[in-house]
């Protein structure tokens, strides 16, 4: 299975994709990847399976190469855009798959204390930092107005 980062919401949530299609460099000797840097190069797509993981209704998940801060101001913008339709809004950061009881570990901030930071951290959040490695970590930040 996989890492997966999605956001979660009572009201709906619409997808977004670049505007148009930008080249990917892999160096695998080097283990490098570069992909342009643009702010608007990622995707959110529907997550069909938001109610596994949360209560709420809606999901949309992250596809990027990478983290940039112009990215996750735009990923900011896309949350007080859905603030604005319900109280709160989730972010996770999980492992794709079945686990009875994985370690859920919870934050919460404002919309207006919302930074990049937030989002950085959240990305790179360790999925297998637990003691017991058969339990994954998963990282719920919720964000609210």
């Amino acid at each position: 299975m996989s890492v997966c980062t999605f956001i979660a919401a009572d009201c709906p949530l619409y997808e977004v994709e670049p505007h148009i299609e930008y080249p990917m460099h892999i160096d695998v000797d080097k283990g490098i990847i570069y992909d342009g840097d643009a702010d608007d190069n990622y995707f959110l797509r529907h997550f069909h399976d938001v109610k596994f993981y949360t209560d709420k209704g809606y999901g949309v998940y992250l596809e990027w190469a990478y983290f940039t801060e112009g990215r996750a101001k735009r990923l900011i913008d896309y949350i007080q855009a859905a603030l604005r339709h319900t109280e709160c809004v989730e972010i996770w950061h999980i492992w794709l798959t079945e686990y009875e009881r994985p370690v859920i570990r919870t934050g919460t901030v404002s919309i207006a204390d919302l930074t990049p930071e937030y989002i950085l951290e959240l990305d790179n959040g360790e999925i297998w930092n637990n003691s017991d490695k058969d339990r994954p970590s998963y990282y719920c930040l919720k964000v609210v107005r």
